[in-house]
């Protein structure tokens, strides 16, 4: 019996993509943050399908799904269960190519979909690649990137969540 050819999956077209990117465009300029537009996320914790993350006592309260809440849970508490899952080999993957990720930003929120991208270095290559914030949060706690937030987005559709971090 013939084996039948595998298609490649997406974790190997992303980091195709991704090689590829950072050969073709080389931004030798850091990228740098301002810091009146954005602040460091401080504060991220995941209830079930629930991630918040935030600064200080407001936070973005955002659903998603499932496994990615599991990975950004997994993530923060360093652990790999049975299998690593795509963030955990995505990272691999990222540290054999001598990739690093320099930060994640969360850039805005159109009402249905939040965006943010990765800013990803090899040498003098950076590229800014966009990707959905589970997926990089996700990828940022398993390399201690910092999370950076728009701050008028926080601002905007933050939660007070100083009484919950609190406990009498």
């Amino acid at each position: 019996m013939k084996k039948k050819n595998v298609s490649k999956t997406p974790l190997i077209a992303l980091v195709l993509l991704i090689l590829s990117s950072m050969m073709a465009y080389s931004i030798v300029n850091l990228i740098e943050i301002d810091e009146s537009k954005y602040v460091v996320a401080d504060y991220l914790k995941v209830s079930g399908t629930t991630v918040l993350i935030g600064n200080n006592c407001t936070a973005i309260v955002a659903e998603t799904s499932l496994e990615r809440a599991e990975s950004i849970e997994s993530g923060v508490k360093g652990v790999i269960n049975e299998r690593p899952n795509t963030h955990d080999t995505l990272v691999a993957v990222l540290k054999s190519f001598n990739i690093t990720l320099d930060s994640v930003i969360m850039e805005s929120f159109d009402g249905k979909f939040y965006y943010a991208n990765l800013i990803l270095r090899s040498g003098d290559k950076i590229l800014k690649l966009d990707t959905k914030p589970s997926d990089a949060i996700a990828i940022a706690v398993r390399t201690n990137s910092t999370i950076y937030i728009n701050k008028t987005m926080l601002q905007e559709i933050g939660k007070d969540i100083c009484q919950e971090i609190v406990e009498p």
